[in-house]
């Protein structure tokens, strides 16, 4: 009788869920985990009703965690869509998210779910995923209007041990929190039962352990700390190589300041605690100290010994996180410096790291870490690791342009296209410029026409544009009208924004030497518009910024009303002088720079960046500012946004508005 009373119950519940007019069906109706069952999805009420396409997230709660997976759709009938799909051998509770291009359907106030209630852990999927207090342990798929109260999700939690008790391990974190966050007044008693309960059994897994710490940690403190230290104390007795245990090590090394004895304690923890033990479990303490910990053994042998050696031979034993890392630090850094004119390097060894790091890099897009496997499917993981890595990969193409590696080099343009095209204006030089190189004149043109729309062009693009538009048998003296006209939707949309945002204070002169003589002072310039660029050697985004501004300066070469001054600020190296002015001419712009005058307050080189930046409340280089004919300040900009087209355009905006405004 009582199983009776069961069945029928759960099958209410299921019931009771799923009575609506849903937009998921499954057939068989009533399956099993471990079948082979048909998904239906009815678009015809939802968001996705005109789409073409539609592929949908399975989210999977089997045995207490979570499995992800991507399947496409097949149009079957009027705005239906069908695939087909088996259930895991331990699925309780599946909940759906269909997606097409940028929009999602999750459902509402009822997401797009199904409960196995047979099964243990369907009341607890349930529960936990429209709990706000649990966002950050599982998927966050479900709309606004499907969260419920605490209260709620201690039901559910409730029916859980009340028709499957023996989940008592599995859950019992999941109802001490819920109690706590649905529950006036102390519930210390409560817990400390549960968790002497659960430390009473043997062989607890790491997931267990792990909960038995959060439990902890929702424990006033220090009225608990007895309590507390008694139960860390026998966690780490009961399980010496177990979740506590390897917590307390990871602080440990990462605390040790003695380089040589921080290396043997990670040696005897990789011993200790091989991470294929811990596959099942992502702490606060190893999210927080883990990578640091690694990476300052890495970036110790490199910085102390010129060592790179443990970085590279280890690099598999490294996380996603430290890959990507070293990629950046170890060659996009010193490429890009090396590019830039600031600081030479070997490009031949970067090459050979490179070949190192950026393989292993892009085989992790393979398998979801364990950090993000119960959050992400693997084509989200994948897209996350191309917006994370086409920075990265860009450079590994570059590189492989110099070593004249043409086919690694389409590779990988092609790879971070999706990202990039159109929206970098360096991508856009270089994949224009293989395009050409393959012969593909007419692609590159309609490429070069499509970067030229978004204003994301180099001066090289434009030059080849330029030899484009005349190998056509045009005009010269027509193309700058042309090349306007390619950016004339962007650039009004963006003069609107520009003149919004332009301002009018007064400004405190300055009087700096200059790299032609004698010293320059703003109180001379007075009937003039002036455009101050501070920037340094040492910046990368400074100097990746003046073929732009170098643009501006030609543009306004021959308006004496108008001067541009780049005040070199905060050099530290002690011929920063001669060396500003070997690195513009080598890049042979036309620049007059001022030197920033020494700081009596700091004796450093930074005075005038120093008292603008306070009275303006701007920090960081590169800062640009324009200064109208009257002395005053009209216009401010912080940083580069990658665009040497933009630039020009932007300054041009403000100083033509001038122009015209004191007419």
């Amino acid at each position: 009788m009582k199983n009776i009373k069961l069945i029928l119950f759960l099958f209410s519940i299921t019931t009771t869920l799923f009575a609506q007019e849903m937009a998921i069906k499954l057939s068989p109706e009533h399956p099993n985990p471990g079948d082979e069952v048909t998904l239906t999805y009815d678009a015809s009420n939802g968001p996705l009703s005109n789409a073409k396409y539609v592929n949908v997230v399975v989210y999977t709660y089997d045995n207490f965690k979570w499995l992800i997976n991507d399947i496409t759709l097949k149009a079957d009938g009027d705005k239906k869509w069908t695939a087909k799909m088996k259930l895991s051998d331990h699925a309780s509770f599946i909940n759906c998210v269909f997606k097409s291009d940028t929009i999602v359907d999750r459902g509402e106030k009822m997401p797009h779910a199904y409960m196995f209630a047979q099964v243990p852990g369907a009341y607890t999927g349930w529960g936990l995923l429209r709990s706000r207090a649990f966002m950050d342990e599982v998927p966050n798929v479900v709309h606004d209007s499907a969260y419920i109260r605490d209260e709620v999700g201690l039901m559910w939690i409730k029916y859980e041990l009340q028709y499957h008790p023996e989940t008592r391990k599995n859950v019992f974190s999941y109802g001490l929190k819920f109690k706590q966050q649905s529950t006036e007044g102390d519930v210390s008693p409560i817990f400390k039962k549960e968790l002497r309960f659960i430390l009473s059994e043997n062989n607890l897994s790491n997931v267990t352990q792990y909960q038995i710490q959060k439990t902890l940690g929702l424990m006033p403190q220090p009225a608990n700390k007895a309590f507390t230290d008694s139960v860390q104390k026998v966690l780490v007795t009961k399980y010496p190589n177990g979740v506590w245990a390897r917590d307390l090590e990871i602080k440990k090394i990462f605390n040790e300041a003695d380089f040589n004895k921080k290396v043997a304690l990670y040696n005897a923890f990789e011993k200790n605690f091989p991470q294929s033990n811990f596959q099942d479990v992502v702490t606060d303490t190893e999210a927080l100290f883990y990578d640091k910990m690694y990476k300052a053994i890495a970036y110790n042998y490199i910085v102390k010994n010129k060592d790179y050696n443990y970085a590279i031979n280890n690099v598999k034993k490294a996380s996603y996180g430290i890959v990507l890392d070293y990629a950046w630090h170890l060659v996009s850094i010193p490429f890009d410096r090396d590019q830039e004119g600031s600081e030479k390097a070997s490009l031949e060894t970067l090459k050979k790291y490179a070949d190192v790091i950026y393989p292993e890099l892009e085989s992790r897009e393979a398998v979801v870490p364990k950090e993000y496997a119960q959050k992400l499917s693997l084509k989200e993981w994948q897209e996350q690791c191309l917006n994370f890595g086409a920075r990265e990969f860009f450079t590994y193409a570059k590189l492989q342009e110099i070593f004249k590696n043409y086919d690694l080099e389409r590779k990988y343009l092609d790879k971070i296209k999706p990202v990039m095209q159109f929206k970098n204006a360096s991508y856009n030089e270089v994949y224009s410029r293989m395009l050409l190189r393959e012969g593909k004149t007419e692609e590159a043109k309609a490429y070069i026409l499509e970067a030229a729309k978004q204003n994301q062009v180099t001066p090289v693009i434009i030059a080849t544009l330029k030899d484009l538009y005349l190998k056509e048998g045009k005009k010269e003296a027509d193309f700058e009208t042309y090349l306007n006209s390619l950016k004339a939707d962007k650039n009004e949309e963006h003069k609107k924004k520009l003149i919004s945002e332009l301002i009018n204070l007064p400004i405190d002169g300055f009087e700096m030497e200059s790299s032609r003589g004698g010293k320059v002072k703003l109180a001379d310039q007075k009937g003039k518009i002036v455009v101050l660029d501070f920037w340094a050697m040492w910046c990368g985004p400074c100097k990746n910024a003046m073929p732009g501004m170098n643009m501006a300066v030609n543009k306004y070469k021959a308006d004496d009303n108008v001067k541009f001054y780049f005040v070199d600020t905060m050099e530290y190296i002690k011929d920063f002088k001669a060396q500003t002015q070997a690195f513009i001419k080598e890049k042979g712009f036309d620049f007059t720079i001022l030197y920033d005058s020494k700081n009596p307050k700091t004796g450093k080189f930074d005075a005038v960046y120093d008292k603008y930046s306070k009275a303006f409340h701007f920090s960081g280089i590169p800062e640009k500012m324009i200064i109208d004919q009257n002395g005053n300040l009209r216009w401010m900009s912080n940083g580069y946004f990658g665009s040497p087209s933009e630039l020009v355009d932007e300054i041009s905006i403000i100083v033509d508005y001038l122009k015209a405004e004191k007419k």
